[in-house]
C-alpha cells in the first residue's frame, strides 16, 4: 500500500503533536521542579535567621558603644531563642557570645553560622546570662572598663 502525498503529511503531523507534546510535558517538569526548589528556598527563610541575627548583632553592637561603665543591660530576645530552637542550636548559650579580646558581638541563631559586628569602645561585657522565662526570654548583661587593655 502506497501512502499519498497527503497521508503522509498527516503522518508527520501526527509525529509532531506528539514531539510538541513532548516538549509541553519535558518543560512542566522543569517547571514543577523550579517551584519546589523556589518553595523550598522560602520556606527555609520563612523564620529568616538571617535577617534577625543580623538584627540582634547590630543592636548589641550599638548598645554597647552607646554604654558607660557600669550599665547594665535587658533585652528582650524571645525571637531569637525561638528561631535558634527552631533550627536546633545545639545550645542557647551559643546564640549570644560576646568576645572581649576581639570587642565583638555575635548572634547565632542558625546551625554552622553566626553572625557579628565589633564595638569601637575600650569596654568588656560581662555577667552575661540568658534568662529563659515562660512570657519572654531576656538577655542581661553589664558593661566595665577594658580590664586587659594592650
Amino acid at each position: 500500500m502506497k501512502l499519498s502525498y497527503t497521508d503522509s503529511a498527516l503522518l508527520r503531523g501526527k509525529r509532531g503533536a506528539s514531539e510538541r507534546l513532548n516538549d509541553e510535558v519535558v518543560f512542566l517538569i522543569i517547571f514543577a521542579v523550579f517551584i519546589a526548589v523556589m518553595v523550598f528556598y522560602v520556606g527555609n527563610r520563612a523564620n529568616n535567621a538571617a535577617f534577625w541575627e543580623d538584627f540582634y548583632a547590630k543592636e548589641l553592637a550599638k548598645m554597647i558603644n552607646l554604654a558607660k561603665p557600669g550599665d547594665e543591660f535587658r533585652l528582650d530576645v524571645h525571637k531569637a531563642t525561638e528561631i535558634a530552637q527552631k533550627n536546633k542550636v545545639k545550645s542557647f548559650s551559643e546564640i549570644f557570645v560576646f568576645d572581649n579580646a576581639k570587642s565583638e558581638v555575635c548572634v547565632k541563631l542558625s546551625p554552622g553560622s553566626a553572625k557579628c559586628y565589633s564595638y569601637f569602645v575600650k569596654l568588656d561585657v560581662v555577667d552575661e546570662e540568658l534568662e529563659l522565662a515562660a512570657p519572654k526570654n531576656m538577655l542581661k548583661f553589664k558593661v566595665i572598663e577594658k580590664v586587659n587593655e594592650k
